[in-house]
């Protein structure tokens, strides 16, 4: 697709032209993105975005990251999930455009609700299994050096518990700081 068909707000540089403090920029989402366990896409697109002040579309994501249109998709859909992005009409365009979030608060709340969340959900539902193993356990010694480790994780999971909620209040609190301009 030629730079021509493109919007008008879709006229951004192809990734050999992006600035280099963008193409750092992205990078530092990119490797953060990974050390959480999601895409690459969802760290490349968000950097992207985060550098961006124009709303763009998919075509134009996918253009100046050379990504696929899948990677861009999936990159995209992780990212609404999070709250890390969000859709912008622009009049006169059909094509779905996308900006970045850029509050910490909000970043920090979705990921803590899509990702962190869930897992304490499910951390909850192996530890009764947990429990049950070790209590199945015929060898004693066995049995108590599991009794040991299972108490160990459950304080782990109620202390996270309580973590979680004090992390987004700390989170709201910072973000409403006299001279926090984000």
């Amino acid at each position: 697709m030629s730079s021509n068909s493109l919007g008008s707000n879709d006229r951004v540089a192809s990734s050999t032209d992006l600035l280099e403090w963008e193409t750092a920029v992205i990078d530092l989402f990119l490797n953060a993105a990974q050390s959480v366990g999601l895409p690459k896409s969802v760290g490349q697109i968000y950097g992207l975005l985060f550098c961006r002040d124009e709303p763009l579309s998919m075509d134009a994501i996918m253009k100046c990251l050379i990504i696929s249109k899948g990677s861009a998709s999936q990159g995209l859909k992780a990212l609404r999930q999070l709250g890390a992005v969000r859709n912008v009409f622009v009049p006169g365009e059909r094509r779905e455009h996308f900006v970045a979030e850029i509050r910490l608060r909000k970043l920090v709340a979705g990921f803590l609700k899509e990702q962190a969340e869930p897992h304490l959900v499910k951390g909850k539902d192996r530890l009764q299994s947990l429990h049950q193993l070790v209590a199945a356990t015929e060898n004693e010694e066995d049995a108590l050096r599991g009794k040991r480790r299972a108490s160990i994780l459950a304080s782990w999971h109620r202390q996270v518990g309580k973590l979680l909620p004090l992390v987004k209040m700390i989170v709201g609190k910072a973000e409403r700081l006299p001279g926090k301009s984000s």
